[in-house]
């Protein structure tokens, strides 16, 4: 099974680069999009990053979203009604595809920091609840899946571990990242996490456990990332 996925083109600020990168893709069976689409919440971008899917790439399969912060909450509403009709948003939800032969779970979030920005701090009422119960309904959706479908991928924007932060301070972890999800990946194992926000990072693909784990973020990796699900 062929996966496109890809994190931060901030759209429309790394937009050229993300329809060249995906003049050189492979049509991919599943299209996972890691947050940060747009760039500081200008919601109609992401009918323009959809446009470009679909005009290089094709139609006639599931393209997959998680929010990142800069799909900021208050527009959330108007980004769904704008594109839900063309993909998924997975908001701390999951959703089963039947992909050659094989039935894929995928439960999407935003992920966690381990310590808000003061932004959030200012701005988001009870943001650390929010991040504690964000990683505990992660568990929970994979825990559901588990033994139901045959590979389980979690999609989420922040970073679930250190390691494919390298590039970045140590120091700046708790505000790409969260320890949380790191105990999620330990106890739930799902098969492969595709996240993105690390802009700078140098090292793309941890292994954490069992898991496979893969920043996509468009600034890092300079490309569409594709890949096979065994």
């Amino acid at each position: 099974m062929r996966i496109a996925a890809v994190a931060d083109v901030h759209s429309p600020r790394f937009l050229g680069e993300f329809v060249a990168s995906l003049r050189e893709c492979k049509r991919p069976d599943i299209f996972l999009l890691a947050g940060d689409m747009i760039n500081r919440g200008q919601v109609e971008e992401y009918a323009t990053v959809i446009d470009a899917i679909d005009d290089t790439l094709g139609k006639g399969f599931p393209i997959v979203a998680c929010f990142g912060n800069e799909e900021y909450t208050e527009v959330r509403n108007e980004i769904i009604s704008l594109i839900s009709d063309r993909i998924i948003i997975l908001d701390e939800k999951a959703e089963v595809f039947t992909i050659d032969g094989l039935r894929i779970g995928v439960v999407g979030t935003q992920g966690s920091l381990d310590r808000p920005t003061t932004w959030q701090e200012r701005h988001i009422p009870s943001v650390r609840r929010a991040f504690e119960r964000r990683a505990h309904r992660a568990e929970s959706l994979l825990r559901k899946l588990r033994g139901n479908v045959d590979r389980r991928i979690l999609l989420m924007h922040y970073s679930p571990c250190l390691e494919t932060c390298e590039g970045e301070s140590t120091r700046s972890f708790p505000w790409l990242g969260s320890r949380k999800f790191y105990r999620v990946l330990i106890k739930e194992k799902p098969d492969l996490v595709i996240h993105g926000h690390v802009h700078n990072a140098v090292i793309h693909e941890a292994h954490i456990g069992e898991s496979l784990v893969r920043n996509v973020a468009l600034p890092a990796v300079g490309r569409v990332t594709e890949l096979d699900l065994w």
